[in-house]
């Protein structure tokens, strides 16, 4: 009897405390967010080794929970290694899940789409970071992810297919 008490009460504390974890009135409140955020990415790979990228991005969504953010989002990025200037813009779906419903959290994100101009191919980028509460209303982000991406370039002796991953370092702010 002792146990099945014991068992019901910790039960009980259990989903009261996830309950206040999830729905705390001081965690990102449900309805329209946006990011805005500015990265460097260090290329690897076969191509991307030699491209270093810098770029901009931008996503708006919806938070649907405190904890959780779906959206679509367009970037631009700017390749550069002395001789070639090259460009992409991928355009994406974007999910984020801010794990703790507090001033600091980290996240987990993950963005999926089509880059266009002249990196062309599937785009994926997962990242992982921390957010800091700047207002009620602003928050800034800090992360690092990998951009996996491959593309088929024209060389001399034929059309390759070639990796232009790389490893992004991100800062940007929500809104």
């Amino acid at each position: 009897m002792k146990q099945l008490l014991l068992t019901i009460v910790l039960i009980v504390l259990s989903s009261s405390t996830a309950s206040a974890i999830y729905f705390d009135d001081d965690g990102i409140q449900q309805g329209y967010r946006g990011f805005a955020d500015f990265s460097y990415t260090l290329g690897v790979g076969d191509w991307g080794k030699n491209h270093d990228r810098i770029g901009i991005m931008t996503s708006h969504g919806y938070q649907i929970a405190p904890q959780f953010f779906a959206g679509v989002g367009v970037g631009f990025n700017y390749y550069f290694n002395g001789h070639d200037e090259l460009s992409s813009l991928p355009v994406f779906a974007h999910i984020r899940s801010d794990i703790l419903a507090d001033e600091i959290t980290p996240f987990i994100d993950l963005r999926v789409g089509y880059s266009l101009i002249d990196v062309e191919g599937v785009y994926i980028n997962p990242s992982v970071g921390c957010r800091f509460e700047l207002t009620d209303d602003i928050g800034l982000n800090v992360g690092v992810g990998y951009t996996m991406q491959q593309s088929e370039f024209i060389f001399p002796g034929g059309i390759e297919k070639q990796n232009c991953g790389g490893i992004d370092f991100r800062v940007g702010i929500d809104f």
